[in-house]
């Protein structure tokens, strides 16, 4: 479901707004030798009409394949192997180009490139699950972890300001709480300190100590992922809220179904000593 999740988020994003092709395209210092090559100067590589009408076309199409990839893990079958391995590391690829140019957006902050570690591991944990039966018995529930503290360390560092906090975070924060812009960054600085310390507790050999961080993480995920649709539905149009805020609601549930995986996963499994058939079948079910 993460992995699902992850690929039509992303590709309705693409396909309803858009790709960010452009930190690349139009990023003089990387594409003007390209833009040359072509045979245009850079001022009118950037302020063409058809360039700009290409750029869009080339993000949809990267959109659909995104958009392919979650279909295909919707209705799995055994049929067409080969084609269907083929579009789904193709989706795997494009996203990972997709986060890469949102990192490359944000100035390479080490808290956005963080924050995108569930989004883009889903995916790859998805395909690749075939393989965590074959080395070391905490090798999934190791991943897991890693992937979810990555992630909200990097939510941490915008929040408690170590990274300019995102207006969206203050917005929200605001809307849901009815409180002022102050006493919001206030509150937003108590919670990125709640996720570092929920980080460092699912680095801990201790199935104790993930339980008592994800009692933090789950229900803060659900928060943060579904506040994009209360805190913007009653001031935009129905348009905006279906192209906008909800392909950012469901690029985030991720952010909610890999923790819960892995609650499930410690719950349900000792981790610690899981071995054998066991622990195949373990991380069979909570890949599935």
């Amino acid at each position: 479901m993460a992995a699902i999740t992850a690929f039509i988020g992303a590709g309705l994003q693409a396909l309803l707004g858009d790709f960010p092709l452009r930190a690349l395209l139009w990023d003089q210092s990387w594409f003007t030798w390209w833009a040359q090559l072509l045979g245009f100067t850079w001022s009118e590589w950037v302020t063409s009409l058809s360039v700009d009408q290409t750029i869009d076309w080339l993000g949809k199409l990267f959109g659909g394949l995104l958009l392919v990839g979650g279909l295909i893990l919707v209705f799995r079958t055994k049929k067409y192997r080969l084609a269907i391995r083929m579009l789904l590391i193709g989706s795997v690829l494009v996203l990972l180009l997709r986060n890469f140019l949102i990192w490359k957006e944000h100035f390479w902050q080490i808290g956005q490139l963080l924050e995108m570690f569930i989004l883009t591991g889903a995916p790859i944990i998805y395909l690749t699950r075939t393989a965590w039966s074959a080395g070391s018995k905490d090798l999934f529930p190791i991943v897991l972890r890693l992937l979810i503290a990555c992630t909200f360390i990097g939510h941490g560092l915008y929040a408690v300001g170590f990274h300019p906090v995102p207006a969206n975070f203050v917005f929200m924060t605001q809307s849901g709480l009815g409180v002022g812009e102050d006493l919001a960054r206030q509150l937003l600085k108590v919670v990125g300190i709640l996720d570092f310390v929920a980080a460092a507790l699912l680095v801990l050999p201790s199935r104790r100590a993930w339980l008592t961080a994800l009692v933090w993480i789950i229900p803060w995920a659900v928060l943060t992922t579904f506040a994009r649709v209360w805190s913007y539905g009653g001031y935009v149009g129905a348009h905006t809220l279906i192209s906008q805020w909800i392909p950012e609601v469901v690029v985030r549930l991720p952010h909610i179904l890999l923790p819960l995986a892995l609650f499930f996963l410690a719950r349900t499994q000792d981790v610690d000593t899981v071995g054998g058939k066991d622990k195949a079948n373990a991380i069979s079910t909570a890949c599935d």
